[in-house]
């Protein structure tokens, strides 16, 4: 896991790859500071959401089910099917800090770079679903609803690597890898309550079965309301390739659009939830969902402007913008996700 880097730790840290690399290329170094504003809306997609008939026996006692089903074949039928979901969030913003080092000559130049920051936002997912039980003439049909909310802190490393050969005054060939990491973390609350029908018929089914009276039917009861603790991390690698065409629109300003493809892949994860004491003091349930790998392609982009300040002194404006098509995994090829925000840093030629 990387560190968190101040931008004097990492700068100093990049000042040392420098002393590393040949006295010929130490002849035009660059090094400084960057900042940056991002925007993620990765907890803003909803096609990777399960739709349709769920498992029945997250709705219906199995064990109890069959219990009757046995004492009355033919004459039971049952269902449990999702109606519906919603998702609410905030997309993601990040404020990151961080730095990098620039080398080369004037035809080939090498970008190293890496930031990090943290962000904050909140969830929450309400799924409607029903349930019906038919015993021989008897039909009991049920409604609920699942109600999942949190607030959760990100942390968000970013590491990029990239290789430029200007051919012109104008016109220069990109190419590049990034790393991004997104840890997440938080608390959250999770409530359900469905009414009980299904239950009170099947529970005078098996006290006809038994021979006991008929039981005293349980009334619809509030939803029951569960504290938990989420964390997931997501990794995303990429390669990329492009274009940068240059235009100076003042004695030392020059305006700059940077475009380019990437592919990109993000292994599968682990997001885990901890309900603590559900079952009792000391008594923990853990849960965990397993997201596949995914696949994308899309494109990324960049437009700014590069301004000297000073004689050994630049300033570098940017927005980018950088969108992912799954071409596999659990989301659809049209719930991509992005990523865009401002870029600002000084490069200072040692």
């Amino acid at each position: 896991m990387l560190t968190r880097l101040g931008v004097r730790g990492l700068a100093a840290g990049l000042a040392g790859v420098a002393g590393l690399l040949p006295s010929a290329a130490q002849a035009d170094i660059l090094i400084g500071p960057r900042f940056a504003y991002y925007f993620d809306n990765s907890n803003l997609r909803t096609s990777s959401i399960p739709a349709g008939v769920q498992d029945e026996s997250l709705l219906i006692d199995e064990n109890r089910l069959a219990i009757v089903e046995q004492a009355f074949p033919g004459q039971v039928s049952s269902s449990a099917q999702q109606d519906g979901i919603g998702v609410v969030a905030d997309q993601i913003a990040v404020p990151m800090i961080g730095a990098m080092i620039n080398f080369g000559d004037d035809r080939d130049r090498f970008t190293i770079s890496a930031l990090y920051g943290q962000g904050s936002g909140s969830f929450a997912q309400t799924q409607a679903v029903s349930r019906s039980l038919t015993i021989r003439d008897v039909t009991e049909v049920d409604f609920g609803r699942f109600i999942a909310t949190a607030d959760f802190d990100y942390d968000r490393y970013d590491i990029e690597a990239t290789w430029q050969r200007r051919t012109s005054e104008s016109f220069a060939f990109f190419a590049g890898v990034r790393y991004e990491r997104l840890e997440r973390s938080g608390s959250g609350t999770s409530s359900q309550g469905i009414t009980q029908g299904v239950s009170n018929l099947l529970d005078a089914a098996i006290a006809e079965i038994q021979g006991d009276p008929p039981p005293v039917p349980f009334p619809d009861a509030p939803g029951q309301f569960f504290p938990s603790i989420e964390s997931a991390t997501q990794e995303t690698y990429s390669l990329r390739a492009g274009v940068t065409a240059f235009v100076p629109f003042a004695e030392n300003a020059t305006a700059f659009f940077n475009g380019m493809v990437h592919g990109s892949y993000q292994p599968g994860f682990t997001a885990q939830s901890v309900f603590p004491d559900v079952n009792g003091p000391g008594q923990d349930l853990a849960i965990t969902t397993r997201n596949p790998s995914e696949f994308s392609l899309g494109p990324d982009f960049a437009v700014g402007a590069q301004i000297t300040v000073a004689e050994n002194i630049a300033l570098d404006l940017r927005y980018r913008a950088v969108a992912f098509f799954p071409l596999s995994g659990a989301n659809s090829f049209s719930d991509a996700r992005i990523n865009h925000g401002v870029n600002i840093g000084f490069s200072f030629r040692l």
